[in-house]
């Protein structure tokens, strides 16, 4: 793990959240972002001018903070007094910034000196409803956010929120599949909806869902006792003996973030992991958004 190593993010970097945000691959190493050690819980990536560096918005327990791909530009504070740890952020290609913390969703406004206010718009529900752990939104469809609560639904653009019948378990993670949505709560397993509203517990290996992915078709999931992943047999379990908070699949490599336990990773489908780097626990994973080692930013993903 390099600290004082000040190339700038590539599109083939995958950036990882942990004391800080990390840049680098299984490959070639780990390389911080600037000076930075906040504890970091998600993280949004805009690859939108391929002439500069990406825009990174960084969810931490101090708050929320716009850095740059470029180390040596200074991050900026985007919270104000309101938005205090911030657990999920969501940057849309409209270039709203949507945060999520302890006290709800947020959206902010400009002030008249150009500072961010943050508005909450789930302050008029109660606290668990409030504290959200995750976020999903689909630009074409629903708005969802896995709180203490279970799943918040808007059908307005985050305009107005309410209460699914998934609302028996806390819900740590949530992924869109094609044409459905998944969910993963602590203590009730895996559940599937079509609308956001209403919600079916599918099979799953564990009762805790800390984490889910996706490669070729198949759910990755992340629990207390490890990584479970789906096959044509059922589910394997594979990985370490730790939970997974996070985990992020790019074609043949996957890595997961264990919390204790650093990062790990896989490119064999999940059948050996190897630790990479010297974290000792990892929030969020960031996929690279090209594959190879010699990339331009004009090969990025769209």
């Amino acid at each position: 793990m390099n600290r004082t190593n000040t190339a700038p993010m590539r599109p083939d970097d995958w950036v990882i959240g942990a004391l800080g945000v990390w840049m680098g691959t299984p490959t070639d190493g780990w390389r911080r972002l600037g000076p930075y050690t906040h504890v970091t819980n998600d993280l949004a990536i805009d690859w939108a001018r391929p002439d500069r560096a990406a825009n990174i918005y960084v969810a931490a327990g101090h708050g929320l903070w716009l850095a740059s791909g470029d180390p040596d530009v200074r991050w900026r504070q985007l919270h104000d007094e309101t938005l205090t740890e911030v657990t999920a952020v969501y940057q849309s290609p409209t270039a709203d910034v949507i945060a999520a913390g302890t006290y709800g969703v947020a959206r902010a406004t400009t002030d008249d000196i150009g500072m961010p206010r943050w508005c909450s718009q789930t302050e008029d529900h109660v606290p668990d409803e409030r504290f959200t752990n995750c976020l999903l939104i689909d630009e074409m469809g629903p708005w969802l956010a896995g709180t203490e609560a279970g799943v918040l639904v808007s059908d307005d653009g985050g305009l107005h929120w309410r209460l699914s019948d998934l609302s028996a378990s806390a819900v740590r993670s949530l992924l869109h599949r094609e044409n459905h949505w998944l969910a993963g709560t602590d203590t009730q397993g895996l559940w599937r909806s079509e609308d956001g509203h209403q919600w079916t517990a599918i099979e799953a290996p564990t009762r805790s869902v800390f984490s889910i992915a996706e490669s070729s078709g198949r759910l990755i999931l992340g629990g207390y006792d490890g990584i479970h992943v789906q096959s044509e047999e059922g589910w394997r379990r594979a990985g370490p003996r730790a939970l997974i908070r996070c985990l992020a699949a790019r074609e043949d490599v996957w890595l997961a973030g264990a919390d204790p336990g650093g990062l790990w990773c896989s490119s064999d489908e999940g059948v050996s992991w190897q630790q990479t780097g010297s974290f000792v626990s990892v929030h969020a994973i960031y996929p690279a958004q090209v594959s190879g080692s010699s990339v331009s930013a004009q090969e990025r993903l769209t």
